[in-house]
């Protein structure tokens, strides 16, 4: 994982070396101090309106142990003139929710999950970022169930990172602003209740970067590398076998990087943990910052960015508008960040080859894996003294648009 200062430094460089900007994109991601994935609002600098946008992808038939192929030599050119883009309630209609901000107690949601197609996760915050009770709001019925209280263990006590399945509701907490290496987890019944703590931990394993639930188990990864696991029924940690190089991207997937240094590496192996089925990335020479999904990569060669199949099939140059994520960062679908000329945020969709636009100029946004979330009734002001811009969301806090990645259709 990158840190804080990388992800700022990067941001700056995106946006032309301006410097930081109170409240920007920059300074949310440096705010990770207080919970890694706390998914903080992001504000866009004018010049840098950029966005990790992910949409579902799917599996595909490998074969068994590691491959190395040659990649694929054509590559397509880019198109001469910017792109023409889609509104995203034009592009993914059946994805997008309006969900209520305020929980009947006074508290507000905030969405930190998608569980299903019809389904996202909600954390109800009695402050700033702190979760006291869970509840999921239904698509379908527009109506958001309360599911039970969000305990807090410890003081300065955050949660860090949600995830669901169609039994059980899990996270992980920590004390972020303590230096001491401890965290836990918990499980929650979807249908709601009591929750539960299953683990303590301390040392290395608490050093979670990427967490999931399976039917049966609990699974992280730890930011030195390996994947761990614990049955939901409780009991202890388990090291999976032959994990000791591998970060956990989206269960049963897992990728391993090669040399060089954070935020250019490439990730170039790829294992499916369920069926032990192992995938060299194809790489050329001079590729920088590759990150793959199952099935699909993104990195950075000299004549731009570039896309191609997992195995070094069908590489494709970008639109100039697309500005990559760090692989430091999962990589769990197929859209990556864009930079509108409109000064709108945006997305280029790697499957529909088109740049889709969202929110408004100006305006904080949420994003993490499985949906994006902004207030669409807010307007994006910027404030600016002493050489230094603060933009803030002013109006709106009844309703946040939500783009659910699960429901887009292909």
């Amino acid at each position: 994982m990158r840190s804080e200062e990388d992800l700022v430094r990067t941001l700056r460089t995106a946006a032309g070396q301006a410097p930081p900007m109170p409240g920007g994109l920059a300074e949310a991601v440096a705010a990770r101090r207080r919970g890694r994935r706390n998914g903080q609002w992001a504000r866009m600098a004018l010049a840098a309106a950029a966005v990790v946008v992910l949409v579902g992808g799917t599996a595909f038939a490998l074969s068994s142990g590691g491959v190395q192929v040659e990649p694929a030599v054509g590559i397509s050119e880019p198109a001469e003139e910017p792109r023409q883009w889609e509104h995203v309630t034009a592009a993914w209609p059946e994805a997008i929710a309006k969900v209520p901000i305020m929980a009947p107690n006074g508290w507000k949601y905030r969405p930190v999950a998608t569980i299903s197609p019809t389904e996202i996760l909600l954390a109800a915050d009695k402050s700033f970022e702190k979760a006291g009770r869970v509840a999921i709001y239904d698509m379908t019925t527009k109506s958001t169930r309360e599911l039970g209280a969000v305990p807090e263990p410890r003081s300065g006590y955050f949660v860090q990172e949600w995830d669901a399945n169609d039994q059980h509701i899990v996270w992980y907490g920590k004390t972020p602003n303590n230096k001491d290496l401890w965290a836990d987890i918990w499980v929650m019944p979807k249908t709601g209740g009591e929750a539960q703590r299953l683990a303590q931990l301390t040392g290395d394993q608490a050093r979670i970067e990427v967490m999931n639930v399976t039917p049966d188990h609990v699974v992280w990864s730890v930011r030195a590398g390996g994947v761990y696991r614990l049955p939901l029924t409780g009991g202890e940690p388990e090291k999976i076998q032959g994990t000791d190089d591998l970060h956990l991207n989206a269960w049963p997937w897992a990728f391993a990087y090669g040399p060089g240094e954070q935020g250019v590496r490439n990730q170039t192996r790829v294992v499916n943990l369920e069926t032990g089925t192992k995938l060299d990335v194809g790489l050329l020479p001079g590729d920088e910052g590759v990150s793959c999904t199952n099935e699909k990569c993104v990195g950075m060669m000299k004549a731009g960015p570039f896309s191609q199949g997992l195995l070094g099939d069908s590489r494709k140059i970008l639109p100039d508008q697309v500005t990559l994520h760090s692989p430091e960062e999962r990589l769990q679908d197929d859209v990556v960040p864009a930079v509108g000329h409109s000064e709108l945020p945006m997305a280029y969709d790697l499957k529909g080859d088109r740049l889709v636009s969202f929110g408004k100029k100006g305006l904080g946004y949420r994003y993490l894996p499985g949906f994006l979330a902004w207030d669409d009734d807010a307007e994006g002001v910027q404030r600016c003294q002493d050489n230094s811009c603060v933009n803030e969301d002013k109006g709106g806090g009844k309703e946040l648009t939500v783009v659910n990645f699960k429901a887009i259709r292909r």
